[in-house]
């Protein structure tokens, strides 16, 4: 039997600083290029990726299904609302194909050379459904703005789709143009490269998940590693402008810095995006619903910060425990801001424990997510209200079969009613998964 699939871990770091003092060489722990790349996980459970008949193109991905049921708690009835603020796991009492991924991939050598490659990345199934594109058959105005016809129901979801290259100055720097997921963020969108099933507050409501461009990453040395990039937005191929202002064309930037601890066992990781038009796009039909404000002032510009960070602390000589943090701030003319907190621990070779806390706060009037205030019955009139919201979420994973992870996890949320739109309630979600990787 393989060992469990490696996961994010939990609790706080609190600076660059206490890198050093965490770090022991006795202990290793998946630094953060890792931790985002789903070849890194798929090895980790001892699958090889399968090699295509042209050498060096290799083909991989993953099947994953699920059961959810979500039931009443104060405020709701059995099985009404329960989903406020999910993403992927929105079904009641339903069996989901959440997602069928496909990837294939030539990957750029170990060796500082001229070389190059591509990456695609495609999901079929109900997760695509969250991950549509609002550039995709968009139709110019002749203003600079566009608009989107994208049906969000789509079951198929182009994630990655990028070619890349490497320029071999100093330790080389690479160059990657297309379609490609967001640097924020401590969780991914492949369910199997998190330590919980379902998806947090912060990565369904505070960050984007992709973007279409081109950025740069350099390595310096073990501890540094750098990334920055111009790209068309959130979650969008195409620029859009909100305004008669179109000296930045709806671009926005986003960058990275990764600091990894010299035992490998903790890192670090900063990452930003600035739009300085406030990029509406994000709300077009059939876009992901973590775009910036529902209501932006203007050409207001967009920014938002995050960091996360994790460690294998060296008082557990065994190494079975992780523990993470995830901090962001973002800001388009009102502010939200999030915490999370992560911890795992490895029981046996076949069982892991998962734990995480949230919390989520947006300003009011900033129509951030949810609802957004209360609306009176009667008028249809919304009274905005700041909203702040809390979850736990508990996972216990098993690799008892080769290649397959299976979950079973319970997420308990605390929503005011500036989010449901009525009335404070609390949400209660079972779920079941298996994953078989390939």
């Amino acid at each position: 039997m393989k060992s469990i699939l490696k996961a994010f871990s939990a609790v706080a770091l609190t600076g660059v600083m206490v890198l050093p003092v965490l770090a022991d060489d006795a202990t290793t722990s998946t630094d953060a290029k890792d931790v985002k790349d789903l070849k890194k996980v798929v090895e980790d459970q001892g699958i090889n990726y399968v090699e295509t008949a042209q050498k060096g193109i290799t083909l991989s991905g993953y099947v994953d299904v699920s059961y959810t049921e979500q039931f009443g708690g104060r405020g709701t009835g059995f099985g009404a609302g329960q989903a406020n603020l999910h993403q992927f796991d929105v079904n009641n009492n339903n069996f989901n194909v959440q997602a069928v991924k496909i990837a294939l991939e030539k990957a750029l050598p170990d060796k500082n050379e001229w070389a190059a490659g591509f990456r695609i990345d495609t999901i079929y199934g109900a997760d695509a459904r969250f991950l549509g594109d609002s550039g995709f058959n968009n139709q110019s105005t002749g203003s600079g703005s566009s608009t989107s016809s994208v049906n969000g129901n789509s079951t198929f979801a182009l994630e990655q789709a990028l070619v890349k290259f490497r320029i071999p100055v100093g330790n080389g720097l690479d160059i990657y143009a297309g379609k490609f997921v967001t640097f924020l963020g401590y969780e991914v969108i492949e369910s199997p490269a998190n330590p919980n099933f379902s998806r947090g507050l912060l990565f369904t409501n505070a960050i984007p998940l992709t973007h279409t461009g081109v950025y740069a990453d350099y390595k310096f040395n073990d501890t540094f590693e750098a990334k920055f990039g111009v790209v068309d937005g959130w979650n969008n191929s195409v620029s859009f402008n909100n305004g008669s202002d179109e000296s930045f064309g709806g671009k926005a930037i986003t960058g990275q810095l990764t600091i990894n601890a010299p035992g490998k066992n903790a890192n670090i990781t900063q990452s930003f995006i600035y739009a300085p038009q406030n990029d509406g796009a994000a709300l077009s039909a059939g876009a992901p619903t973590n775009g910036p404000g529902l209501a932006p002032v203007g050409d207001n510009p967009v920014f938002v910060y995050d960091i996360w960070g994790n460690w294998t602390p060296t008082f557990d000589k065994s190494g079975n425990t992780t523990l993470g943090f995830n901090l962001d701030y973002g800001n388009d003319s009102y502010n939200w801001y999030g915490a999370a907190l992560y911890a795992q621990y490895k029981l046996t070779k076949v069982i892991t424990l998962a734990g995480r806390g949230e919390y989520l706060h947006a300003d009011a009037n900033a129509g951030k997510y949810g609802a957004g205030g209360i609306t009176n019955p009667v008028t249809g009139i919304l009274s905005p209200e700041s909203q702040d919201d809390f979850s736990l979420t508990a996972t216990i994973s098993f690799a008892i079969w080769d290649n397959l992870l299976t979950r079973a996890e319970y997420r308990f949320d605390a929503l005011p009613s500036g989010t449901t739109g009525t009335q404070a309630t609390t949400q209660n979600e079972i779920s079941l998964e298996a994953v078989y990787s390939f």
